[in-house]
């Protein structure tokens, strides 16, 4: 018995260094999207979840915002992430089920 206790402990000790050796091998956008679960929308980002649920492309939110089209991905992305979603239908079934849009 003591020496299971023993191998237990190594285990253990060894936990953390393998947990980290695992996360390295996490994409950075899965990484990504788990920081972001769970936290609350900016104003920006229900602005753009708001147009997205009214039919407009990524190009017609760039123009309406007067900002380019990279940056109304950024924040698609990041709506996506924060809703645990993985594409716009999602985030707009998402969204209408929390009373977001």
């Amino acid at each position: 018995m003591g020496g299971a206790s023993a191998n237990n402990k190594e285990r253990v000790m060894n936990g953390p260094e393998e947990s980290c050796r695992a996360l390295g091998a996490v994409p950075m956008a899965i990484r990504r999207r788990l920081s972001l679960s769970g936290k609350p929308l900016t104003p920006t980002e229900l602005v753009i979840l708001r147009w997205a649920s009214e039919g407009k492309t990524v190009w017609e939110i760039s123009q309406i915002r007067a900002i380019s089209e990279a940056t109304v991905k950024f924040h698609l992305r990041n709506i996506y992430g924060k809703l645990e979603v993985t594409n716009r239908v999602q985030a707009m079934n998402e969204a209408a089920r929390l009373g977001l849009c």
